[in-house]
């Protein structure tokens, strides 16, 4: 490419780069979807260091960044190391030079305003030594990795006093009063969490996380922990709230504690409230039970346990950020060491979305005698913030550290999911390039029915044109809108028929069919098949809808209103309201939440989510769209198994064949330069 054809903002914000870091840099924007802040960053670092020159600190710069993108906490500063990054931004021959400039750079006197050799320089960024080995941080991110790996042995390294529950009794009863059987892997994570201070359960969805939880405070209470000393977190409010929902629904479908209860199995008596007590088992907590019974007696499992059961509807889950007291406009967190979490129990779900920074907060501001129980997917994309530490602190089978090994639980069953989409998941997982050829290929026709189809199909894209793909598109919502039927309805009826009591169907329709993109710009990119499907649907929905909004749209949170309980990554759908304009109803377990249109916190079109945007969601039907071309450093397999374990029944990958068997046979490379090592952290 000629110099004179580089986009021109970046020539305009580096105006002194020769053609190769213009190349570099183009690289970065093609196949890591740099954004334009991204390199503003770059050169403001550079400008800030008097650096404008030096090529080889953009290029270090660079990298680093990308690396973070992918979880990782750093890059090691050797060459096979940087070769391999760089060889996905440019052609082979100039990774190697790349590499070479910047293994120099980090060494010459000349960069000291900018790079340290230790986490005490107060320098942006800092080559680091550890285990033998060299890496390159940001700063904030060593310091947190080192304060993490620094509490994480100490917690690993605390016995504690010996309970004298005795947790096997109790997890036994409860589990015979729950329409739930414990594969040993559950059962083995609900002991553990029962029994030691810190565990950590990783599991695809339909393994179980959600009835694990539910279990374990059916323990908890019994067990003699108020309600009101375990603290339900996760990373974001959304994911709060669907762990909460989770929680109640687990409770309805176990036929549990349906409130309202008599006033003695509510724990009252004559006086005023119960206590705690009216969950414990007087003869469980005093020690091992020679021959518990099959039923405990029904003063002590049956009201007292009702009551416990009925307690955990006290629960719900709150975002790490207000757990830990975030304040705003200081950005520092009022739950430390000194001012610990006031929990017997906290229990973080969704932890693969939590990058290495809040991870080290919560665990100083978890009380040395507190349980910590973390839950997540090892396998789905890190965090959007840096450090994937659930990826770290539970590697693949049999690496992970002699010091963590007891008290990680990795659940292998899933009880929900198609067994063709299990396998496909399986396959990805293992970087099984040969799974593309043998997926069955979907010919997504006007005569196609997706509702009643199980399984992971290829729906090849031959042309791998824009029209191409807008074709497919355009039968997917006809099958989302028209086709598809709850009872005898579509979804363009219920739409049509604005009836609040037609919109448990409404949600049901809407949650069968998502669309979800690799990245959001470009024609496979969310906002232009957003843009595309707004004016395909809108004239056959709501022909006369204005503004950003028209009846039966999806509508995608992108800002966080806690008090109105809406977050960044809820969906919705936009209905008409009797008295004129639109409203948004969101499903909630308990009852609908309806807004006015113009009431809402930011939002956006939500026909199509990244991936990023579904960690944590499930639906009937997924397709995944991926780009043709560009994109290289973001297609990996984590990628395709966090977007085909969101599917239940059908999984369609949009692809070019190429595409999909490189973003199988990639894998995100996290780095980490103590986490390594978690039981030898470096100071």
């Amino acid at each position: 490419m000629d110099q004179a054809e580089y986009p021109v903002y970046l020539k305009e914000i580096f105006p002194r780069a020769g053609a190769a870091l213009l190349r570099l840099l183009h690289g970065a924007a093609e196949n890591a979807y740099f954004l334009r802040t991204d390199f503003f960053t770059i050169r403001d670092w550079t400008e800030l260091a008097d650096h404008q020159g030096d090529e080889a600190l953009h290029a270090l710069l660079l990298l680093l960044m990308v690396a973070l993108e992918e979880g990782s906490l750093c890059i090691e500063l050797a060459d096979a190391s940087l070769r391999a990054r760089l060889g996905d931004l440019v052609p082979e021959t100039e990774a190697a030079e790349w590499s070479r400039r910047i293994l120099a750079s980090v060494d010459s006197p000349a960069t000291t305003r900018l790079v340290g050799a230790s986490v005490e320089d107060q320098r942006p960024v800092i080559a680091f030594a550890a285990h033998g080995r060299r890496f390159l941080y940001f700063q904030k991110h060593l310091q947190a990795e080192l304060e993490f790996g620094r509490e994480l042995n100490q917690r690993l390294e605390r016995t504690g006093n010996r309970s004298s529950v005795d947790w096997t009794a109790i997890l036994d009863e409860v589990v015979r009063t729950q329409p739930l059987t414990l594969d040993p892997d559950q059962r083995n994570a609900v002991q553990s969490a029962l029994s030691k201070n810190l565990t950590i359960i990783s599991g695809g969805p339909g393994t179980g996380k959600t009835s694990i939880v539910l279990t374990v405070l059916r323990c908890l209470l019994r067990g003699g922990v108020d309600p009101e000393r375990i603290a339900l977190a996760a990373p974001t409010g959304r994911a709060a709230q669907r762990l909460t929902d989770a929680m109640r629904a687990g409770l309805d479908r176990f036929g549990l504690a349906s409130p309202p209860l008599p006033a003695v199995l509510r724990g009252e008596r004559a006086g005023g409230k119960g206590d705690n007590a009216d969950c414990k088992n007087s003869s469980i907590l005093q020690g091992p039970v020679p021959s518990p019974p099959a039923r405990l007696p029904l003063n002590t499992e049956g009201e007292e346990g009702a009551n416990c059961d009925a307690r955990l509807r006290e629960l719900a889950g709150t975002t790490l950020h207000r757990l830990l007291g975030y304040r705003p406009h200081s950005n520092l967190f009022s739950r430390h060491r000194e001012n610990p979490i006031p929990a017997d129990v906290v229990i973080v779900d969704e932890v693969s979305m939590v990058g290495l920074v809040l991870m080290s907060q919560l665990l100083d501001a978890v009380g040395p005698s507190t349980k910590l129980i973390l839950l997540g997917d090892k396998d789905q994309l890190p965090s959007v913030e840096a450090g994937a530490v659930l990826a770290h602190l539970v590697p693949d089978e049999g690496a992970a550290h002699a010091s963590l090994r007891d008290h990680v639980v990795v659940l292998k069953t899933n009880h929900r999911s198609e067994k063709a989409i299990r396998v496909a998941a399986d396959a990805i997982n293992r970087q099984d390039v040969s799974m593309v050829d043998a997926l069955p290929r979907m010919e997504l026709s006007g005569e196609t029915t997706l509702d009643g189809q199980s399984g992971c199909f290829l729906l090849e894209q031959k042309q791998r044109t824009a029209n191409e793909l807008r074709g497919f598109l355009q039968r997917w919502v006809d099958q989302a809108y028209f086709h598809a039927r709850q009872g005898d309805r579509s979804l363009a009826e219920l739409v049509e028929s604005g009836d609040d009591a037609e919109l448990p169907r409404v949600f049901s329709l809407m949650d069968r069919f998502r669309l979800l993109t690799l990245v959001r710009e470009s024609a496979w990119g969310c906002d232009e098949i957003n843009a595309f499907l707004d004016s395909y649907l809108r004239p056959r929905l709501d022909a006369d809808g204005r503004g950003g909004l028209f009846a039966g749209a999806p509508v995608l949170i992108t800002a966080n209103d806690a008090n109105r309980g809406l977050y960044n990554g809820d969906v919705g759908i936009a209905l008409r309201r009797p008295s004129g304009g639109l409203r948004v109803a969101f499903p909630r377990y308990e009852k609908p939440a309806l807004f006015p249109a113009e009431s809402l916190p930011a939002h956006q079109l939500g026909f199509a989510l990244t991936v990023h945007k579904s960690q944590g969601s499930e639906y009937a039907n997924m397709m995944l769209v991926l780009p043709p071309k560009g994109a290289k450093r973001l297609l990996t397999k984590e990628l395709i198994y966090t977007a085909v374990t969101r599917a239940k029944s059908s999984a369609i990958i949009c692809a070019a064949p190429d595409v999909l068997r490189q973003a199988v046979g990639r894998r995100i490379e996290r780095e980490s330069g103590v986490l390594s090592e978690p039981n030898e952290p470096e100071a």
